[in-house]
């Protein structure tokens, strides 16, 4: 009766976790929803949009290349009422180098100190502002590369 009650306890707790995931690989979407706009045009209103533009908005010190899209599966934003920190995942077509100097000035246009950097196959940038850090990685993969954005407090 003991290894049924855990056996049944074990498959609940795992039809939870995943029932959460949503039908989406992690992230609940909600159907879109297509709107008139002040134009008289019509407009198409995604969930991904949304979340695309909340992280852009979370976060408008840092750019994003336009050879690159935001990977919400992958990216995670926690605000609470003295901060915002999230981990931004990029995938794309840029090249690593050219990424690397779009940063490198990207970073610094927007009033970000570079605390350190290197770079090779796998590239780091480490850039800090009063009460804000944030840690750059660049990775070559096989159709572009991918970028990670990490900002914490400093």
């Amino acid at each position: 009766m003991k290894l049924f009650s855990r056996s049944l306890t074990a498959m609940m707790c795992a039809a939870v976790i995943t029932g959460c995931a949503g039908p989406l690989g992690g992230t609940y979407k909600t159907p879109d929803v297509t709107k008139i706009n002040d134009k008289g045009e019509k407009q198409v209103l995604t969930d991904t949009k949304l979340f695309e533009s909340g992280v852009i908005r979370s976060f408008p010190d840092i750019a994003i290349p336009s050879t690159h899209k935001i990977d919400l599966d992958k990216s995670v934003i926690f605000t609470s009422p003295t901060q915002t920190v999230g981990k931004i995942t990029l995938s794309g077509g840029g090249d690593p180098d050219s990424l690397y100097r779009f940063f490198e000035e990207q970073m610094t246009a927007n009033g970000w100190s570079m605390v350190n950097a290197f770079q090779s196959a796998t590239s780091s940038m480490y850039y800090a502002k009063p009460g804000k850090f944030v840690a750059i990685i660049i990775e070559s993969t096989q159709t572009g590369s991918r970028v990670y954005i990490n900002i914490g407090p400093e």
